[in-house]
């Protein structure tokens, strides 16, 4: 029995020190930096493309807490799926461990997926209901480019900001990072 009871100690031990563990630089990049990408490639047109193509292919779904799947709206697709992937994104960057070197990088990602996150919750479910009222393209274009005419620069600004940092921590860690 106290075979068993030291057996025991050593895997609840095992277990706390692995999650006690920092993340490695190649997560942090991955946390700050590739979830970010998501950000870009959804500004503007790209997020309603998108939901468009799930829509044609009848994957526009989200699941509710009971675990049922539902036929979505884009808005309701835009706050049950997006928002809270994005929200869950920006806690992950949050819990991070923040040192030195990891400071800058992290910061930068916050404040891109705040950023973000803001206009996904005002400007982009203005946009999705418009597309769930049956609105003409012409009128929703319109809403899009003067959400890009009041955003864009700033959008562009803070993801080059992130980018920057993550050059600097990726070099001084080892990790290797490409930007295409």
């Amino acid at each position: 029995m106290k075979r068993v009871n030291n057996i025991l100690e050593v895997i609840v031990v095992c277990i706390l020190f692995m999650g006690c563990q920092k993340e490695t630089p190649q997560k942090v990049v991955e946390k700050t930096v590739l979830k970010a990408n998501l950000l870009t490639a959804n500004y503007g047109t790209g997020y309603f493309k998108e939901l468009k193509e799930l829509q044609k292919n009848e994957y526009l779904k989200y699941y509710d807490n009971d675990g049922e799947e539902y036929a979505a709206t884009y808005f309701q697709y835009l706050h049950r799926v997006t928002i809270p992937n994005l929200e869950r994104s920006l806690r992950d960057i949050q819990n991070l461990e923040v040192n030195e070197d990891s400071k800058e990088l992290i910061s930068a990602s916050i404040e891109l997926f705040e950023f973000c996150i803001d206009f996904y919750k005002k400007d982009y479910a203005e946009i999705a209901y418009m597309y769930d009222e049956g609105k003409t393209q012409q009128e929703i274009n319109m809403l899009i480019n003067e959400f890009k005419a009041k955003s864009l620069e700033k959008f562009k600004e803070k993801n080059l900001e992130l980018d920057e940092a993550a050059k600097i921590y990726a070099e001084k860690k080892g990790v290797k990072l490409k930007f295409v």
